[in-house]
């Protein structure tokens, strides 16, 4: 009876060390992680640099309301940079490893949408700091339905200035 209170005793022990080490070596993983992608963003910042971006903010975070069986939730976006070249700007998402700097990897592609459909920005770009490559990402379907400015302004003014020579050559007949 008493070798018995002390197997459980040991196997409790056991337990409890196994999910004590457990839990701090994921963090330790999780640190380690953070870690890696603030010196790969930091990377990232002076590639985009030397290729005319110029970084506007890090870390950017935006909420947008998603409604669950009508109920309001509140959901956090937050994009790794917004950069800017040329007057137009960017969401820049900067990853490493074997996978997930590929636009063909499907949480990716996502991420990306979600990143343009919450920042509305002129493009997406894939930075991917294993090769050290700007990737610029495009959607068929949003950039189909975009108005330009022939649209807002171009048409009007041909249609109103026909209008001006039909009525000038019939002299308001």
């Amino acid at each position: 009876m008493n070798n018995l209170f002390y197997i459980f005793l040991w196997i409790f022990l056991g337990a409890a060390a196994a999910v004590t080490f457990l839990k701090y070596f994921r963090r330790w993983k999780i640190k380690k992680r953070i870690f890696k992608a603030r010196k790969l963003e930091r990377k990232a910042v002076e590639l985009l640099k030397k290729n005319g971006f110029e970084v506007v903010e890090l870390q950017k975070e935006s909420h947008y309301t998603l409604f669950i069986d009508g109920k309001p939730y509140k959901a956090a976006v937050k994009a790794d940079m917004i950069v800017k070249k040329h007057n137009k700007i960017y969401v820049a998402e900067v990853k490493s490893g074997d996978r997930s700097p590929s636009p063909r990897f499907i949480d990716t592609r996502r991420q990306l949408l979600e990143y343009y459909l919450v920042y509305r920005p002129k493009g997406l770009l894939l930075v991917d700091m294993e090769k050290e490559k700007i990737r610029k990402v495009e959607y068929s379907m949003l950039n189909s339905g975009y108005p330009s400015w022939l649209d807002y302004v171009g048409w009007p003014a041909i249609i109103l200035f026909v209008g001006f020579i039909i009525g000038f050559l019939t002299r308001g007949v």
